[in-house]
């Protein structure tokens, strides 16, 4: 699967793993498990509902979010966050 990472989520990327170069690590296992294995990543967590409807999930640990919606062959993460950073309920 091809993946395209918009311009939010570089930035939040980028300031969510500043300072931990495991995190940074995570989350690149976590892109390039789902690049393998599309939803039967073992981070793919759920489709989503409310201000995130079309929009699916993948979970680096704890709190932290990927959010990503699917178009055709090509997922397009659109932001990373914590449940309250992204607003999910």
């Amino acid at each position: 699967m091809e993946i395209i990472f918009s311009r939010n989520f570089k930035k939040q990327a980028k300031k969510i793993s500043e300072n931990s170069s495991s995190r940074k690590e995570k989350i690149n296992t976590v892109i390039k498990d789902f690049s393998m294995q599309g939803r039967g990543s073992e981070f793919y967590r759920k489709k989503l509902k409310g201000n995130w409807y079309g929009y699916e999930e993948l979970q680096l640990g704890g709190d932290i979010r990927i959010i990503f919606r699917e178009k055709g062959n090509v997922a397009v993460f659109e932001a990373i966050g914590t449940h309250s950073q992204l607003e999910l309920s």
